[in-house]
């Protein structure tokens, strides 16, 4: 509108010169294996895979439902057992019969942006920067993978977090 004169520059000078930016990351669960300690593995291994107990498919190491809800037991704990003994003795076992990356952890949603204001202080070309940082903007549950060692005794939960809840920074500099 012709005729603002001063107000019509003092409100570009609000409004105009924000800078927004931003990453979001979507991404799947990393592939995990299911291990157990083992010391009597009868070729002296101690880390094996698990076995998968008779009866079970991988497709059944599968849980359903919201992740919030699977926390306490993210996959089927009940479908996992020790390797097979072998020994005469009754104690060697041999290796578990479960495959390498035979189920996914949960997935990831992240975004986080910054939003900047250079304001000109109209003299010596001196500015004024507001700066204003969201990381995990939306406030996102991110949990880590469950503990996959069967003789953990966290055995198939999820303890913590990927990354940390909503942080803001705000931040004023004086630009020379």
């Amino acid at each position: 509108m012709p005729g603002l004169g001063a107000s019509d520059s003092f409100i570009r000078k609000v409004v105009g010169g924000w800078v927004l930016s931003g990453v979001t990351v979507l991404q799947s669960g990393t592939p995990m294996t299911i291990s157990y300690t083992n010391t009597n593995n009868v070729r002296g291994k101690t880390t094996d895979r698990a076995s998968l107990k008779a009866g079970c498919t991988y497709a059944d190491l599968g849980t359903s439902g919201r992740l919030q809800d699977r926390l306490r037991q993210y996959f089927n704990t009940s479908c996992i057992t020790t390797p097979a003994v072998v020994g005469d003795d009754g104690r060697a076992t041999g290796f578990g019969n479960m495959g390498v990356s035979i189920i996914d952890g949960p997935g990831q949603r992240n975004t986080d942006i910054s939003i900047v204001k250079t304001i000109p202080l109209g003299f010596e070309n001196k500015s004024l920067e507001f700066r204003s940082e969201f990381f995990n903007l939306f406030n996102t549950a991110n949990f880590s993978n469950p503990a996959t060692d069967f003789n953990s005794s966290d055995f198939g939960r999820i303890s913590t977090t990927a990354v940390n809840p909503r942080f803001v920074q705000l931040a004023l500099k004086f630009i020379f």
